[in-house]
């Protein structure tokens, strides 16, 4: 079994869901989205440590993802690649320094991870003391719930950056600022800072617990109150999105934390 302590005092700080419900939230989602046949995803938030893994029907037992292995070799210096984990070692604990994670087999990106960082997934999720990021690519499936509170199926919004922007600025239960030009990591795109306030009644909410917009099979949600600041960018003609998340904290505490986002630099690798 994973050591899920450190994750259980994360939470504490940065994100206080309750397991359980969050689990059937997502089970809940799945089957409502018809990805429940074969290999489901299941969300779990696990004291603040999030991951997303697939559970097979045939054994029920929950796999990590996998994701190309990056050779030390093929890396600039200074650049080091995630450490390799067994089945019973997701999430995997960062000393500080600059790692590389892949997208995909033809993309990556580099940043730079204060130490105590714990990644899931293969770095889909990067949690420190401060903050969880989520990097990820965002084609034709990526979009956002329909009602983030009371229907949280994933509605596409279109393939461009504009056709998300337009749909996250507009979407319920969120303040989101006005839609702002910015560069990240060599790509050009929009920055959005989302926030749901304390006062938010999430316990009308399935799952007490708010939607974020994702990908069908990675979106994750959780209680008021949220703030975020995401990066919807264009990488070379392939969108991706930064959220970098924070629950149970105010804006003035996530801009206190390390800037992460700041560090990442995107890299073609194949």
């Amino acid at each position: 079994m994973a050591d899920w302590e450190p994750l259980r005092d994360l939470a504490q700080r940065v994100v206080p869901p309750d397991f359980d419900s969050l689990v059937s939230t997502a089970r809940r989602r799945q089957r409502r989205t018809g990805i429940a046949v074969g290999a489901v995803t299941a969300l779990l938030l696990v004291g603040g440590g999030i991951v997303v893994s697939t559970v097979d029907d045939h054994g029920g037992a929950i796999q990590p993802a996998k994701a190309p292995p990056t050779s030390p070799s093929d890396l600039p210096a200074g650049v080091l690649p995630l450490p390799p984990h067994g089945p019973d070692e997701n999430p995997v604990s960062l000393a500080a320094g600059r790692y590389r994670i892949p997208l995909d087999d033809s993309l990556a990106f580099d940043v730079d991870l204060p130490t105590d960082t714990s990644a899931h997934d293969d770095g889909l999720f990067l949690a420190t003391d401060s903050f969880i990021l989520k990097t990820e690519l965002a084609g034709d499936q990526y979009g956002v719930p329909r009602d983030p509170c009371t229907d949280q199926t994933i509605v596409p919004t279109g393939p461009t950056v504009d056709d998300l922007v337009q749909a996250l600025t507009t979407l319920p239960a969120y303040q989101v600022s006005p839609p702002q030009p910015v560069d990240l990591g060599g790509a050009h795109g929009t920055y959005l800072e989302a926030r749901i306030p304390a006062g938010y009644d999430d316990t009308k909410c399935d799952g007490s617990a708010i939607q974020l917009p994702g990908n069908p099979d990675t979106a994750v949600s959780g209680p008021a109150p949220y703030t975020g600041h995401w990066w919807i960018l264009d990488v070379d003609g392939r969108r991706v999105v930064v959220q970098q998340n924070c629950w149970g904290c105010s804006k003035k505490a996530l801009d206190r934390g390390p800037q992460t986002p700041a560090s990442i630099t995107f890299t073609r690798t194949g």
